[in-house]
């Protein structure tokens, strides 16, 4: 159900392809999860080594966050 409203990890779906469980983490985001538990969720499926390189990505996430919603308006989920 929750793979219907979303895109997956916008722009990091290379990271979804090298552990399981990202792409769980950014759909929970994608339906409404804030950004600290994309970070927990993520914290939980990566191992230590990759947390800082996961954390740079969720903050590039969040500063371009108004030029993806700006291309990309609510409803147009790519599938």
């Amino acid at each position: 159900m929750l793979d219907t409203i979303s895109d997956g990890c916008s722009g990091f779906q290379w990271i979804e392809r090298l552990f399981d469980g990202v792409r769980d983490c950014c759909v929970i985001h994608d339906y409404g999860g804030s950004d600290g538990q994309l970070l927990d969720c993520l914290q939980s499926a990566l191992p230590p080594w990759a947390w800082a390189i996961a954390a740079f990505c969720v903050a590039l996430m969040v500063l371009f966050r108004p030029i993806y919603r700006l291309l990309n308006p609510k409803g147009n989920a790519r599938h």
